[in-house]
């Protein structure tokens, strides 16, 4: 876009149209010069107004939320980005797929969509390789620290508090590299209303009916729930560590065991909600990701008479036994 560095108004335009949770490709696609250049179509005269969108459905293909449901793969009679928008509505995670998917967004447009959320996943990340390291030297030290000898049980425990020093610095990198968007986050998960309760009720009643699951957008009840979560077990898992590695010879034993009591059942917390975090954001797509591709087949496509039609009339046709997957007989 020209002026992006220099005029201020540009990237705050930009960066307004990123931090709303709305899909973006439509707006992006606006403040483009046009069709990228590496299009797959032929002829760019043939397309009125470079501008408008092309119906190439791309964004529609590459939005998680749109896989997520199969009822929202079942709407999309229009693959443009205008109906991405009322699909997905105000569930979008603000993962900038539809964005790189997206022919006609400017090169240098997607650079600045990868980056705008970079220190914030990047956080996610490390904060997840710390857990990992956490959760597994711990639940080793707990179950089988017994049977170790002294070398072995020393290298496990640095290896563990190297895992608490890289968790616990999670949210401090956070703040220090990108305090807008902790801010953000910061304000959306403590901010509680009658629609948390909502929200809470209607998940309990999808459970044990087929009611429709709760707003599964970002900084949903849930989403803050295990935001909370997280704040909370760090901050006593953070104490009661603390406590345990640099004061260990100056309380009693008794009290010391009280601290080491507390600290293995907010472990405990942590790793069940993970488990479940895990499952619901990582495993769930994953079957219904598997569970798409390998149901999807050729016979599953309705064709209209007219298709059916010329379809019927190639040459060779008949010849090859085509049938019609509902009828299961030869189409005439």
């Amino acid at each position: 876009m020209p002026g992006l560095k220099t005029l201020s108004q540009n990237r705050e335009l930009i960066h307004a149209i990123l931090d709303t949770p709305w899909s973006p490709v439509a707006k992006f696609r606006l403040l483009s010069s046009g069709i990228s250049p590496n299009n797959l179509l032929e002829g760019g005269d043939e397309v009125a107004g470079q501008k408008a969108c092309i119906a190439c459905g791309n964004c529609v293909d590459a939005c998680p939320v749109v896989l997520r449901e199969r009822r929202r793969v079942d709407l999309q009679t229009e693959r443009t980005s205008l109906q991405l928008e009322q699909i997905v509505d105000e569930e979008c995670l603000r993962c900038y797929r539809c964005v790189q998917a997206c022919p006609q967004v400017d090169g240098k447009l997607k650079i600045v969509a990868t980056r705008h959320r970079l220190t914030e996943k990047l956080v996610h990340w490390w904060m997840a390789i710390g857990y990992l390291l956490l959760a597994a030297t711990g639940i080793a030290m707990n179950h089988f620290g017994r049977d170790w000898n002294d070398f072995f049980y020393m290298l496990v425990s640095m290896a563990h508090k190297c895992g608490a020093v890289i968790w616990l610095s999670s949210p401090f990198l956070f703040f220090f590299f990108d305090r807008y968007h902790f801010n953000r986050m910061m304000k959306a998960v403590f901010s509680f209303g009658r629609k948390d309760l909502a929200w809470w009720k209607q998940a309990i009643r999808s459970v044990f009916s087929k009611e429709k699951h709760p707003f599964q957008g970002e900084y949903n009840s849930g989403q803050k729930y295990w935001y909370l979560i997280i704040f909370l077990t760090m901050t006593v898992l953070g104490v009661t560590g603390i406590i345990r590695w640099f004061w260990a010879d100056t309380i009693s034993g008794e009290m010391m065991a009280a601290f080491i009591l507390v600290h293995i059942i907010f472990a405990y917390v942590i790793d069940l909600n993970f488990a479940y975090h895990f499952g619901r954001k990582l495993l769930s797509r994953a079957i219904q990701w598997f569970r798409l591709m390998s149901r999807e087949t050729v016979s599953d496509i309705v064709m209209s008479p007219e298709i059916k039609g010329t379809v019927q009339r190639l040459p060779g046709v008949k010849e090859m036994g085509i049938v019609d997957p509902h009828s299961q007989k030869l189409s005439a």
